[in-house]
């Protein structure tokens, strides 16, 4: 019976297939193969009838189990008359076929046996078996057949492969085939990109063969492609092996390279004895310069002059700004501009400052040094032993090396030239990296204009020429940012039909914004993403809480609530911010983001903080700005006991010296407070009434400067109306109502401030509070008497002094009315025909009133 079952051949290395005594078996339908496969691959060509069903489906149909009765009973019939080599046992089935039938199973064990024998140290039989393992495959293991279990050992087995052709390789390796081995190479690191034992084993192969450079050129094509798609150096393995290569010694043990040629020892020994660079070499490393660079002139001619050679010393220039400012365009534009003053050549090198994995400088030297004609074998294993060597190869010369994208002066320290005649030209993010002896130089977004010239030097210029008012709008909702212009331009040509027009409205949708900045390899999202990959916990956190403030800038102390964390404490954070140029210095105690930037970090802060934290952090904010204004009203002596009595909070706020500082705060806060307010308002709902109390103490005692702010607030009092409407509560219904009515009413508008009293009135008698109701029905009498309804005025005005008390009693609503009035007049803007003739008005209206009632 077994030598029978010897004349079966299974092949599942490829296309799976049968043979039986040379005869072709037919192995059915795809489901059908995959039962084949999961009896050929079993302990003991063996399975449970679970297993088989588990092999084929995740989730099983409710015909499994029949299902794959049928497939067995078709598996049968192929076999013909040997189908009793399919036994049904007790809780499965059992095909009864020894492990050589099947080469997937041949494979492994020819691999254990090389593992083996290497182990022993018997390298030729070893290769030899690894040979005739991996002989035995055509294709893609298990292709085409379905369910989990193909799959999951479609990976195992091309892993094993994988891992059989390295041992080949390095069997091959330790039996002097260098050459065979490095050729070899080159399509498993095609293929297998980021595993880094290949490359170890192309460097070593490439080494012992005598050509060191390109061992090294491997290393430095491992370095670039690690970092592209991980964003981090090669391992320790690599790196050490790098080492020792550029120190001369043998890379696995110390002694000549094993396999070495004894030309190829003494011509590396002679390179070590101290053969010379080649005379001449003029290195021309820049990358080439946008050719639609527009503008920064000044910035230029600035360059152009910190970079001029001579003096007494090195020549160094560093620019700093945002990413996609433009740092990288602007330097070579100006390095290209003066490659005539730097006739020895030019070096560059991306540092890759601004993410998690910055180069080493270490391994810059060894590049530059080999872009310097200094031979491979003569380049120093140490970093400062690599570093006086540079100094030493553009010593008396005249060489411009580019750094761009550096991290800290830490880092560019050793690549910058020693004597003077040479120059540095840096880019960077970090606004404190500025090396002994440099002129830095700060990149800003364009102005208007000269981001609307880029613009029409990425799309053309016929695109602006035909609605300048469009360009600039677009201008606008990309914040002036080059990299944002640039990838409009890239999709305005991509889509020709678009327009700007079209453009600019997809800009338009907040959430989708930094979606549409990109295209191709571009993106203003990506950009800031690798700046803040690399910022530590807590410093990601503020950014994302600060960037809940909708403002042009903000100061520390409202930085310090939202993080819940001490002033000092903050402003450390904030200058980290600005450090990695994710957040811009505003004044001495303020910051500002730019507008995508912000956009970047809020929708941080929306995939990664909870609801309830940002919720939290907004509240915590908005009791803070209710508490600063409630010190507004106490900076004047007209306050008198408004804040204490009816407006309390727990929050202390800012405190004021006087009513001119309680304005000059307003005035610069008024943008900060309407953003978060509204924010709250539309997100918070639970924090509304906080707004609301927020927006009585605003209205009442006129802590705003003039109509423009104005406005703004009676959008506010429509959110607030509007949120407040919902509810069960009369008195914050009421008292929305009022904040609107008396807004109306400083504007001019008496009707809609009667329409909103006269609500606000019928909310207030169902509220068991004289003081809201003695307001209301005060201030509509004089709306009704303006409009000369004296009979309607004067009813209502005698219903307010039928709760007014005395004016002398400080818990009364005539003091509350008396005290408003004047804080109003203390603390209202400079625009006294707005405000203060409003407050004065009242009173005057009320007087005469008082007159009409007595008469009747």
């Amino acid at each position: 019976m077994a030598t029978a079952g010897e004349a079966y051949e299974f092949g599942l290395l490829g296309p799976p297939s049968g043979r039986h005594d040379g005869r072709e078996l037919d192995l059915g339908s795809p489901l059908q193969r995959a039962v084949l496969v999961r009896l050929l691959l079993g302990d003991g060509r063996r399975c449970g009838l679970d297993q088989l069903v588990d092999a084929l489906w995740e989730d099983p149909p409710g015909n499994a189990v029949r299902s794959v009765h049928t497939y067995v009973y078709r598996i049968r019939l192929s076999l013909g008359e040997e189908r009793s080599r399919l036994e049904t046992t007790q809780r499965g089935y059992r095909l009864d076929v020894p492990e050589q039938a099947v080469d997937a199973l041949r494979f492994e064990r020819l691999v254990r046996d090389g593992e083996e024998l290497r182990a022993a140290g018997r390298t030729g039989p070893a290769l030899r078996a690894f040979d005739a393992a991996l002989a035995l495959w055509s294709g893609e293991p298990l292709s085409g057949v379905p369910g989990p279990y193909a799959q999951r050992h479609r990976r195992r087995l091309t892993e094993l492969r994988l891992n059989a052709r390295v041992a080949q390789l390095e069997c091959a390796g330790e039996l002097g085939e260098h050459a065979r081995v490095a050729t070899e190479l080159l399509s498993l690191i095609a293929d297998h990109p980021l595993r880094e034992d290949l490359y170890a084993l192309r460097m070593r192969a490439l080494y012992r063969a005598g050509r060191t450079a390109e061992a090294l050129a491997v290393y430095a094509a491992a370095r670039e492609t690690m970092v592209a798609e991980l964003g981090i150096d090669p391992g320790p393995e690599l790196r050490e092996l790098q080492a020792r290569i550029l120190g001369g010694a043998e890379p696995d043990a110390a002694g000549q390279p094993a396999g070495e040629s004894p030309a190829a020892t003494a011509d590396r020994s002679a390179a070590v004895r101290g053969e010379e660079a080649p005379a001449g070499v003029r290195p021309q490393q820049l990358p080439p310069a946008p050719g639609d660079f527009v503008g920064r002139e000044r910035l230029r001619e600035r360059l152009g002059l910190a970079l001029r050679p001579g003096g007494e010393a090195v020549a160094l220039a560093v620019l700093s700004g945002i990413g996609g400012v433009g740092k990288t365009a602007l330097a070579l534009r100006v390095a290209h501009g003066i490659r005539a003053d730097y006739p020895d050549g030019q070096l560059y090198v991306d540092l890759r400052g601004d993410g998690g994995s910055p180069a080493d400088p270490a391994d810059v030297l060894v590049d530059f040094l080999l872009a310097l004609g200094m031979p491979a074998a003569r380049i120093p294993a140490t970093p400062t032993a690599r570093a006086g060597a540079y100094r030493t190869l553009t010593a008396d010369r005249r060489i411009l090396v580019v750094l761009d994208n550096a991290s800290d002066t830490a880092q560019v320290t050793p690549l910058l030239p020693g004597t003077p005649g040479n120059a540095a030209l840096i880019t960077t993010r970090h606004r404190s990296l500025v090396p002994p002896g440099a002129t830095r130089f700060e990149v800003p977004v364009p102005d208007q204009r000269e981001a609307v010239a880029m613009l029409g030097r990425f799309t053309g210029d016929a695109e602006i020429a035909a609605d300048p008012e469009l360009a600039l709008e677009l201008v606008h909702a990309c914040g002036q940012l080059p990299l944002a212009l640039r990838i409009i331009g890239a999709r305005t040509a991509a889509r020709p039909g678009r327009g700007l027009g079209a453009q600019l409205l997809r800009l338009r949708a907040e959430e989708h914004q930094l979606d549409e900045l990109r295209a191709g390899g571009m993106s203003v999202e990506a950009t800031f993403q690798v700046g803040y990959r690399a910022l530590a916990p807590d410093r990601a956190r503020a950014m994302r809480l600060c960037a809940l403030l909708d403002a042009a800038d903000f100061p520390v102390a409202v930085a310090a609530v939202l993080l819940d964390r001490p002033e000092q404490e903050t402003e450390e954070q904030l200058e980290h911010l600005v450090e990695a140029g994710l957040l811009e210095p505003h004044s001495a105690d303020r910051y500002r983001f730019h507008d995508l930037v912000r956009a970047f970090a809020a929708r941080r802060a929306d995939r990664e903080d909870p609801v309830a934290d940002r919720e939290a952090a907004l509240v915590r904010l908005t009791m803070f700005l209710h508490a600063t204004l409630l010190q507004a009203m106490n900076a004047t002596e007209q306050a008198g006991s408004l804040s204490t009595h009816l407006f309390s909070v727990p929050l202390t706020g800012l405190r004021f010296d006087d009513a001119g500082q309680a304005r000059a705060w307003l005035l610069a806060e008024h943008t900060l407070l309407v953003s978060v307010f509204s924010r709250v308002l539309r997100d918070v709902p639970d924090a509304s009434r906080i707004v609301a109390a927020a927006l009585s103490v605003i209205a009442a005692s006129g802590l705003f400067a003039g109509p423009a702010h104005q406005r703004e607030l009676e959008r506010l009092a429509d959110q607030a109306v509007a949120a407040a409407e919902p509810g069960d509560d009369p008195a914050w219904q009421a008292q929305t109502r009022h904040i609107r009515a008396w807004l109306a009413f400083i504007r001019g508008d008496l009707a809609a401030a009667e329409t909103d009293l006269r609500a606000a009135i019928r909310r207030e008698n169902a509220v068991d509070d004289p003081v809201p109701f003695f307001m209301s029905t005060r201030l509509l009498s004089v709306v009704l008497a303006d409009q000369g309804r004296t009979a309607e005025a004067v009813a209502f005005f005698a219903e307010s002094e039928a709760v007014a008390g005395s004016e002398d009693d400080p818990d009364s609503p005539a003091c509350f009315h008396r005290e408003v009035g004047r804080l109003f007049t203390a603390l209202s803007s400079d625009r006294a025909e707005v405000n203060i003739s409003a407050a004065q008005h009242v009173y005057e209206v009320s007087d005469r009133l008082r007159k009409e009632a007595a008469e009747r």
